[in-house]
């Protein structure tokens, strides 16, 4: 079997299928003997890339965005992770919500991690709505931890935060479920270098159509179908994982691995808002679908 080591930004839920595809062997179905590591710091991710150590980055397309054209290009051939999601936890309740609630409140931002993320999504999602964001104060920067017990401790009027964080602070009595924050957006997605995509033994298509097959199946099975894998994975909060998986599998993962022309478009407005890139590339200057084409015209035999 070809050697395939993916470096990836996390640890996540959100990987879920990535993982699936190993326990289920789809992977060695496709002559492919893949391993996965989340190195520290996490950009290092781009050092494995380009020193051969992996075939494929795993994370946020905000990174080829932002290198193209100024450090390497790097092109994206498989979506993973398919939704942005932040649930907004509000330290009061809020009766009828609407985007205008943000005006003049300080917003906790959580989530230390790969990137900034989970802020210019929200920024963006405000300002497609008409908001001005100069009347809105964001703090961000700090683990999700550190900002729940802050937000617990009395500092902010709402806590933007991944699902489960949010579902705590309400079990606990320190916050409203106020709103969900959804929108299609290639969140996650496979990357790699031109000529590993070149290679003849068409390495990026073989593991495409293994990445497909897996997010096919936990979107059609009950993710208790699949608990010794979560259990490997989150071994203290099995029940609960298991939950959120079936609760969001339709909303994390697309039926299609394919990165979308129009989301993509709409998530790099946001990035260019933020000031992380001058202005939109076009689709095919970030993304190649011949991965996705060549697992197509396999899964149709």
């Amino acid at each position: 079997m070809d050697r395939f080591h993916v470096s990836a930004t996390g640890h996540s839920p959100t990987y879920f299928p990535h993982y699936l595809a190993e326990e289920l062997g789809y992977f060695t179905d496709v002559d492919l003997n893949v391993t996965i590591d989340v190195p520290k710091p996490w950009d290092l991710v781009l050092d494995n890339l380009n020193n051969g150590v992996s075939q494929a980055a795993l994370g946020g397309i905000w990174v080829p965005a932002m290198y193209k054209s100024r450090v390497k290009d790097y092109l994206s051939f498989a979506q993973l992770c398919a939704r942005y999601t932040i649930e907004i936890v509000t330290r009061e309740p809020v009766e009828s919500f609407d985007w205008n609630y943000f005006t003049n409140k300080l917003v906790l931002v959580g989530g230390l991690g790969a990137g900034p993320g989970r802020t210019v999504f929200l920024k963006g999602v405000l300002k497609h709505a008409g908001i001005d964001l100069s009347t809105v104060r964001f703090i961000d920067g700090l683990s999700t931890s550190m900002f729940a017990e802050l937000f617990g401790g009395g500092q902010g009027d709402a806590y933007a935060v991944d699902t489960l964080t949010a579902a705590a602070l309400v079990r606990d009595g320190i916050g409203y479920h106020t709103a969900s924050v959804t929108n299609p957006v290639p969140a996650s997605v496979y990357y790699t270098l031109p000529e590993v995509l070149n290679r003849e033994d068409n390495l990026i298509g073989r593991f495409t159509l293994a990445i497909q097959r897996a997010t096919t199946w936990i979107r059609e099975h009950d993710a208790e179908d699949a608990r010794d894998l979560v259990k490997q994975n989150w071994p203290d909060d099995v029940d609960r994982m298991i939950e959120f998986l079936n609760m969001y599998k339709h909303q994390l993962w697309d039926e299609s691995v394919l990165i979308k022309e129009s989301e993509l478009l709409a998530w790099q407005q946001s990035l260019a808002w933020a000031g992380l890139i001058e202005k939109p590339f076009p689709y095919t200057e970030l993304v190649t679908t011949k991965p996705y084409e060549f697992t197509v015209a396999q899964l149709a035999k």
